[in-house]
C-alpha cells in the first residue's frame, strides 16, 4: 500500500501541475495564501509526520495499518515531487533542476519496490547466521559491496550504484567502468591523465548519443518538459573539462540562466 500510495499521488500530481501549467479552464488553479504559493509539500511534510506519530504509538492493525501506509506513501510523493525545490531553496519546478525531483521519487519508489519484493540493502535478507567464519565472508562481501557502490556514486554512476545496493552485481560493474567526465573520481583520477580523461569523454558523449534522448523523452513524458531551452552549438567546458563541439549549451529562456547538457 506505500508503494501505490507513493505511484499513484506523484501521477495525479503531475497531471494537475501539467494541466496547471497549461491552463486549463476547467482546472482548479495553484493553491495560495494571499500572494503565497503552497507548494504540495506543505501539506505532505505535516501529514508524514502525523501518520508516522499515529502509527508509532497506536499500533493500528488491519485494516487502518494499510490504510495509514496507502497515506504516508501519498504524504512522502508529495515532498519527493517537490525535492529540487528543498535543495535549490527556490522554485525550480519546471526547471533543468526540476529533474531531481523525478530521481528522488525513482528511488524512493525503486527503494520501496525492492523492500516489498524481498530485497534488501547490502544484500543482507535477514541475520547473520552459522560459523564465525560464514560470518565474517557476510560482513566482508557487504562491505567490498558497499565499497562498490560509493564507487559508482563517486563515478556519477548513480543509477547503477543505487540499484547495486540490493543486486550486487551492478554495483561491481558501475565501480570497473570509466567515470564520467565531470564526476568526482575523474577529477581525482583523470586530471593528471589525459589519456584516460579522453576515453572517459568519448564514453560519455557516446552513451549521450545512444540514450541521453531517450531519458529526456522518458522524464518528459512522466513529469513534464522543463522549461523551454535554445540550444546553442557551442564549445562547453563542463566544471574544466573540454567538451567537443557536438556538445550543447542550453540557455534558460525563461530564467536567463545557463546549464550545460
Amino acid at each position: 500500500m506505500l508503494l501505490i500510495g507513493i505511484v499513484l499521488t506523484f501521477l495525479c500530481l503531475r497531471a494537475s501541475t501539467r494541466a496547471i501549467r497549461r491552463g486549463v479552464s476547467w482546472w482548479p488553479s495553484n493553491i495560495r495564501s494571499g500572494k503565497v504559493h503552497v507548494h504540495h509539500m506543505v501539506i505532505g511534510l505535516p501529514a508524514m509526520f502525523v501518520i508516522g506519530v499515529v502509527e508509532f504509538t497506536v499500533q493500528l492493525k488491519a485494516p487502518w495499518v494499510e490504510i495509514l501506509a496507502l497515506c504516508f506513501g501519498g504524504a512522502a510523493a508529495t515532498v519527493f515531487d517537490e525535492f529540487a525545490l528543498i535543495l535549490h531553496l527556490r522554485d525550480v519546478y519546471w526547471e533543468r533542476e526540476g529533474r531531481q525531483s523525478v530521481v528522488a521519487v525513482f528511488l524512493g519508489t525503486s527503494f520501496t519496490a525492492f523492500m516489498v519484493i524481498g530485497l534488501m540493502p547490502l544484500g543482507l535478507s535477514g541475520p547473520l547466521s552459522g560459523t564465525a567464519i560464514v560470518r565474517l565472508v557476510a560482513i566482508a562481501a557487504l562491505v567490498l559491496n558497499l565499497a562498490c557502490v560509493a564507487t559508482a556514486f563517486l563515478k556519477d554512476r548513480f543509477w547503477m550504484g543505487w540499484v547495486g545496493l540490493f543486486i550486487p552485481v551492478f554495483a561491481v560493474l558501475a565501480a570497473f567502468r570509466l567515470g564520467r567526465p565531470w564526476s568526482v573520481w575523474a577529477r581525482w583520477r583523470y586530471l593528471r591523465r589525459p589519456a584516460k580523461m579522453l576515453r572517459a569523454q568519448e564514453h560519455a558523449l557516446k552513451f549521450d548519443r545512444r540514450w541521453g534522448r531517450l531519458q529526456s523523452r522518458l522524464a518528459d513524458f512522466v513529469a513534464g518538459a522543463p522549461s523551454e531551452v535554445v540550444e546553442l552549438p557551442l564549445i562547453l567546458a563542463h566544471d574544466g573539462v573540454a567538451f567537443g563541439d557536438e556538445d550543447v549549451l542550453a540557455l534558460d529562456v525563461e530564467n536567463e540562466g545557463v546549464a550545460s547538457i
